[in-house]
């Protein structure tokens, strides 16, 4: 059987943390290493972790400064044994099966990854709605769409060596926020087969208030990942469907970032989302079916109505925070 190293970036995550590692324990697909990497934890989370060594003997663990994110999933690459390469949140968990039947299909398709269907957990379980996970084999190529998944890189398989020989990181800069954005985007562009699997078998968790992504600080970290996307892509020759559907994804993306940051950032974000999609082709862009009547009605408010723009959602968010 071949080996699955799980990696579990870890920070002050006492809360959740033996949830998520029983889950990866209990796995029935038993070849597996699990690498947790303790970013600094501040809080009882050690403790936890060497508890839970004790009881199996598959568990690793990396003590280390706070450096952040990416600077963690980067040691767990370099540190693993395995064939393969799976990420799992430390606040979330997955199905008992989720790698017997990931690793079924990426061997039997001889696939770079797989990439599955997960759920969104809060007070409630609801799978996530994506008509591009297809059910089949995928490549940048033939379905460009497929860019315009969450970029989930944890409910994912990934073969080592192509992560290796195609020399792919995370972004690694301390305090930074959202890595996952340009992993997932130079992920799906270099891998040759991709099988895009409709079941879901990860439980993302969007009720954590210590997640970054619940954090609302750090409104302008998205270009960073922007500009990570666009110098991979500077010696790639990329066709007109592939960089309109760059642009939705990164037009998604900000729409996102701009519902989630506080309101007082709202017109110096909306300034350099006008800047930064300055050489769009938005005739083309609104006609695209890949948004939805709803993102193509933020798309024209985006591009003639700015200040209605940001009322609206000033409102939104004002509601939320309240509910």
């Amino acid at each position: 059987m071949a080996k699955i190293s799980v990696l579990i970036p870890i920070y002050n995550s006492e809360k959740y943390i033996e949830e998520c590692i029983k889950s990866v324990i209990n796995q029935t697909y038993r070849n597996i290493e699990i690498i947790c990497i303790n970013d600094g934890s501040t809080d009882s989370t050690k403790n936890i972790l060497e508890n839970l060594q004790k009881i199996d003997n598959r568990i690793k663990i990396i003590n280390k400064k706070n450096t952040g994110y990416g600077n963690s999933l980067n040691l767990g690459i370099k540190n693993a044994k395995g064939e393969y390469i799976a990420i799992i949140e430390s606040d979330d968990f997955i199905k008992d099966t989720m790698f017997d039947k990931l690793i079924k299909i990426i061997k039997e398709q001889n696939c770079d990854i797989i990439k599955a269907n997960f759920y969104k957990k809060n007070s409630k379980t609801k799978k996530y709605s994506s008509k591009y996970f297809t059910n089949s084999i995928q490549n940048i190529e033939i379905f460009p769409q497929m860019l315009l998944i969450q970029p989930s890189v944890w409910s994912a398989i990934y073969k080592k060596d192509f992560l290796t020989k195609n020399n792919i990181k995370f972004s690694k800069t301390k305090n930074a926020s959202y890595q996952d954005i340009s992993f997932h985007f130079i992920t799906m562009f270099l891998a040759k087969k991709i099988f895009l699997l409709d079941e879901a078998l990860y439980y993302y968790r969007i009720n954590n208030p210590k997640s970054s992504i619940n954090s609302s600080n750090k409104p302008f970290q998205i270009f960073k990942e922007f500009k990570r996307i666009n110098e991979f892509l500077k010696n790639i020759k990329t066709d007109k469907k592939q960089e309109e559907i760059k642009n939705i994804f990164e037009f998604k993306t900000m729409l996102w970032n701009f519902n989630r940051v506080q309101n007082k950032y709202n017109k110096i974000l909306l300034k350099k989302m006008k800047k930064y999609s300055a050489n769009w082709n938005f005739k083309n862009l609104i006609k695209n079916k890949n948004l939805t009547r709803k993102e193509k009605f933020y798309l024209k408010l985006f591009l003639n109505y700015n200040v209605l723009f940001n009322i609206i959602y000033t409102i939104r968010k004002t509601i939320k925070n309240y509910v």
